[in-house]
């Protein structure tokens, strides 16, 4: 059957992708990546504690660094809320793992670690003098926050807040929002709506323009919700916890945006728009728009599913699409490197 599933895949990929030039390059050294992340020389990949730095030019692994614990090069994670999350937009790599960030030079040489003030502080990502970051606040109402803070991690304000999917005894609300952010030449492009809606901030906080486009929402189907609840009963990290996210209850339609990269002058938008899956892989809209806002042109990339709510590990920068694909013959991972302009 993974055989069968295995050659569905790649014809599929094949048809979608025909003039497009895809390369794929085996990684043998991971098993289970979380995210992937990119500079101009290197790629990033987050597995539970570890981070693998392989050379972009020929995927060849330089280093690992990480492992779990408490001590220098050690990592948490953030029980039930977050994994690993790195920056890599200046000379290092920034770490923020659960209570601390730490900071390694690009060839992964450990440089320094800061306790945080609060551990639950997550997604540390440097903006101007200061970070941007989010946290999650446990109230009578929770909420997910992003912050703008200060080079001892205390908050200076509060830039974005929405209501979290789940409230303790009223359930979890699947897909509520997708709230995505990112920091590009030294702006902060930030989309946490559920429409095509993108403000862009300067490192002041100023709002320098807001880009709004009409998008087609994909509805949500019965048969969608069927394949997200069987996944929350039947996975590892949810089926413990299946009987306290009751009720579970889905929107309408999907949010505008299932991801969003910005760099080469140019914001990459990935939609949830045409959802119709062949196995595990789903045909997915890519906007591409100019720094502004402006549409340059309109792609679709056959995304591969890690389940009915993420894909597998991808990024886009600089023109090219890079996911990370397990071969279900070799158990083995690859990356999968694609021409999207």
């Amino acid at each position: 059957m993974k055989k069968i599933i295995g050659l569905i895949f790649m014809l599929v990929l094949a048809c979608h992708l025909m003039g497009a030039e895809t390369t794929v390059t085996p990684l043998p050294d991971i098993n289970k990546p979380g995210f992937i992340y990119l500079d101009k020389e290197q790629m990033y990949v987050t597995e539970d504690t570890s981070i693998y730095i392989y050379s972009l030019n020929d995927f060849k692994l330089i280093k690992k660094l990480g492992k779990r614990g408490e001590g220098p090069q050690e990592f948490m994670l953030t029980p039930g809320v977050a994994p690993l999350f790195i920056d890599v937009s200046s000379n290092d790599i920034i770490v923020n793992s659960f209570g601390k960030m730490s900071w390694f030079t690009k060839d992964g040489t450990y440089i320094r670690e800061f306790k945080l003030p609060n551990p639950l502080v997550t997604d540390l990502r440097p903006f101007g003098r200061n970070y941007v970051g989010t946290q999650f606040s446990i109230a009578k109402v929770r909420h997910r926050i992003l912050n703008l803070y200060d080079k001892k991690i205390e908050i200076a304000k509060e830039i974005e807040k929405i209501v979290h999917s789940y409230q303790e005894g009223k359930g979890l609300k699947v897909m509520k929002a997708n709230p995505i952010h990112v920091i590009y030449d030294n702006k902060l492009f930030i989309a946490w709506k559920n429409d095509l809606f993108i403000k862009v901030l300067d490192s002041d906080l100023k709002e320098l323009y807001t880009i709004k486009h009409p998008l087609e929402r994909q509805k949500v189907t019965e048969e969608d919700k069927k394949k997200i609840i069987q996944f929350f009963k039947t996975n590892n990290e949810t089926k413990a916890f299946f009987d306290m996210i009751q009720p579970i209850t889905f929107p309408e339609v999907y949010p505008a945006i299932l991801g969003m990269s910005v760099n080469g002058e140019k914001i990459y938008v990935v939609t949830y728009k045409s959802r119709d899956e062949k196995e595990d892989v789903q045909n997915t809209e890519i906007l591409i728009l100019d720094i502004k806002g402006k549409v340059l042109n309109k792609v679709t990339f056959p995304l591969k599913m890690k389940n009915p709510l993420r894909p597998s590990p991808f990024t886009i920068y600089e023109g090219k699409l890079y996911q990370l694909i397990e071969d279900p013959n070799k158990e083995e991972w690859s990356v999968h490197v694609t021409e999207i302009n």
